[in-house]
């Protein structure tokens, strides 16, 4: 698409150019030739150069994050390092290498979002027009869009490519942000170049060394500088805002605040807790066993035996005869009773019987009262 494209310090590069005092005068210098006569017109029609910064394991995205230099200006890009640092799981959606994203990494290289979106969109089209699309990597065993065997590949591709814009694929979907990113902030600054007084010389010096006949002069030059603003970078790295030790400070703060309690007083209070429970249990099981288990103490069990009647009694129990004397039966000769005690405050004296009566009445001698 932009003709010839050049990359410096690449991963596969054995001699690195390397950078360790900042400054224009330290960094990358070119001396691009435009040649404005040899544009495809169908191509572009944009006049210049594109430049673009990224990592050097990534694959470089023109169109995506590429800026443009303007012939007769020189161009000076300073510089700024940035490293972001995402927490995935629970906390983000993000992806650390990409592999559990649902879309073949076509690049070989390092999982990015956009190496992502690119993968999905040439799997779409080998899916749909049955070919690659010969601007992106394709896998083995499938072969790049022919006119000569893909007649409709065309009309295909721009029907895919609108429903890649509408998100329709799905594409924006399935590809996750890395969890680690370097970003490059770019600042820059143009001016003219070469000046009206230095130009025949500089076009002059320009044509010795490269063997070169510039013809459209400042139309058919730029200039460009990349370097460092300053050696450090800024990194920017998520974490949890509340964890479970902040958690757990921020509810015994709380705690402390509104009841004024420590730890102390937490294990007196459920000490408390404690000791009301096993009163309040064993009052219940003494009230319990007074009630059911021992009928002849409390109300209860007087009720009980005073309801009882005569009949009911125990045939061991031997009431004593009815005699003249007043005086009660001596306690001591009195035989054990097996049946509870009676309740005496239903007990009083009772009327003999007529028969009774009149047999001890018989038995008593002639004279006696």
């Amino acid at each position: 698409m932009y003709g010839n494209c050049y990359t410096f310090n690449d991963k596969n590069s054995s001699n690195l150019w390397i950078s360790s005092v900042p400054g224009v005068n330290n960094g990358l210098s070119l001396t691009l030739r435009t040649e404005q006569n040899d544009f495809i017109p169908l191509l572009s029609t944009v006049t210049g150069a594109r430049v673009m910064v990224h990592e050097r394991d990534e694959p470089a995205f023109m169109d995506d994050a590429g800026f443009n230099l303007r012939p007769g200006v020189e161009t000076s890009i300073s510089m700024s390092k940035e490293a972001v640092d995402r927490l995935g799981g629970d906390y983000g959606d993000c992806t650390k290498n990409g592999s559990e994203v649902p879309v073949e990494n076509l690049y070989n290289t390092k999982y990015t979002q956009q190496v992502c979106i690119h993968s999905c969109f040439q799997e779409s089209m080998i899916k749909e027009c049955g070919c690659a699309y010969i601007f992106y990597p394709r896998p083995e065993g499938v072969e790049f869009c022919d006119y000569k065997k893909h007649n409709s590949w065309g009309y295909c591709y721009y029907k895919l490519q609108d429903a890649f814009s509408s998100d329709r694929l799905g594409c924006f979907t399935k590809c996750r942000k890395p969890c680690s990113v370097t970003i490059y902030k770019l600042s820059a600054s143009y001016s003219q170049w070469p000046s009206v007084t230095s130009q025949d010389w500089v076009f002059q010096m320009l044509s010795r060394q490269n063997n070169y006949t510039i013809k459209n002069k400042r139309d058919g030059v730029a200039k460009l500088n990349i370097f460092f603003k300053e050696l450090n970078y800024k990194s920017n790295s998520e974490s949890p805002s509340v964890t479970m030790v902040t958690l757990l400070s921020n509810l015994g703060s709380q705690w402390s605040l509104w009841f004024g309690s420590s730890v102390l007083s937490v294990v007196e209070m459920a000490e408390l807790i404690f000791d009301l429970l096993v009163i309040t249990f064993l009052m219940l099981l003494r009230r319990f066993r007074s009630r059911y288990w021992s009928p002849g103490r409390g109300g209860r069990g007087t009720q009980e035996v005073a309801s009882t009647p005569a009949t009911s009694l125990p045939s061991s129990s031997c009431p004593y005869q009815a005699s003249s004397s007043s005086f009660p039966p001596d306690p001591a000769i009195s035989p054990a009773l097996s049946a509870p005690p009676p309740a005496y405050s239903t007990l009083g004296p009772h009327p003999a019987p007529t028969g009774l009566a009149e047999a001890s009445a018989s038995a008593h001698a002639p004279g006696e009262p």
